[in-house]
């Protein structure tokens, strides 16, 4: 078995599925009952130079051993994964247990980076109190002058009000007085108008029972003919049944006589078979 050291760089915003990843790299590892000597999630760190415009990555780092006809299903895993950045195996001498240099290199940028992150906060801290008390002095002056101004603008607001109100209760009176002339204008055209519908009513009353009356008429006309029309039919009818009737009787005749003929006929075969 060989000893074999896989790193890894994956996109610093899918952490979550590097993880997965490694996780996966250690599972498929014991399937293929290989060992792990070594295992690190090594976290965020700059990178050289930008790739695919990222200028961090997620570094992991796994020292494994196994078959050579084996590691083959551990290095399928990185194929056609667009998170992984880079990736580095290599085949070392003997296993590496000790924590790697790249975690520790790691550790301590995290450590100083921290420690100038406190730094720059305190700074941030201080100038911020600073501002905020000038803030406060500045807001104090602001309030007192708004005052100020609020009291006199108060005085003016009230006179402003007075006329305003005058002036209204002025509107209200002239539109009361519209109002009413527009009433009495109103009322004097409505009952114009009911005087104009009752007399156009009238006259289409009228109008309709003249309508009714020659309606009245034409239908009685065509009465009278319709039952000229039945009458004649109906004798008409008569007439056509009485030549039926006829016809039934002579063919009633015709038909007994053709019946006579054939009952002697048969009467005769039956006699000469009774002879024999």
């Amino acid at each position: 078995m060989n000893h074999y050291e896989i790193i890894y760089i994956f996109n610093p915003d899918e952490k979550e599925l590097g993880k997965s990843l490694f996780d996966k790299i250690l599972e498929t590892t014991k399937s293929i009952k290989g060992q792990i000597h070594r295992s690190e999630e090594i976290g965020s760190r700059r990178l050289a130079y930008p790739i695919k415009d990222y200028y961090r990555g997620e570094y992991f780092l796994i020292n494994l051993e196994c078959n050579s006809s084996e590691l083959a299903s551990i290095t399928d895993l990185f194929k056609f994964n667009e998170n992984i950045l880079r990736t580095s195996v290599l085949k070392k001498k003997q296993a590496e247990t000790v924590k790697s240099a790249l975690k520790e290199q790691t550790k301590d940028s995290a450590y100083e980076k921290d420690t100038q992150d406190n730094k720059l906060v305190k700074k941030v801290t201080n100038e911020a109190k600073e501002v905020l008390s000038k803030a406060e002095e500045v807001v104090e002056d602001a309030i007192e002058e708004v005052k100020e101004v609020a009291e006199k603008e108060e005085e003016a607001v009230e006179e402003v009000v007075e006329e305003v109100v005058e002036k209204a209760e002025e509107i209200v009176e002239a539109a009361e007085e519209a109002v009413e002339d527009v009433v009495e204008k109103v009322e004097e055209v409505v009952e114009d108008a009911i005087e104009e519908v009752k007399e156009a009513a009238e006259k289409v009353e009228e109008a309709v029972e003249e309508v009714v009356e020659e309606a009245i008429e034409e239908v009685k006309e065509v009465a009278e003919k319709a039952e000229e029309i039945v009458e004649d039919t109906i004798e008409e009818v008569k007439e056509a049944a009485e030549k039926v009737e006829e016809a039934v009787e002579e063919v009633v005749e015709e038909a007994k006589e053709k019946a006579k003929g054939v009952f002697a006929k048969v009467k005769n075969v039956f006699k000469s078979d009774n002879k024999k």
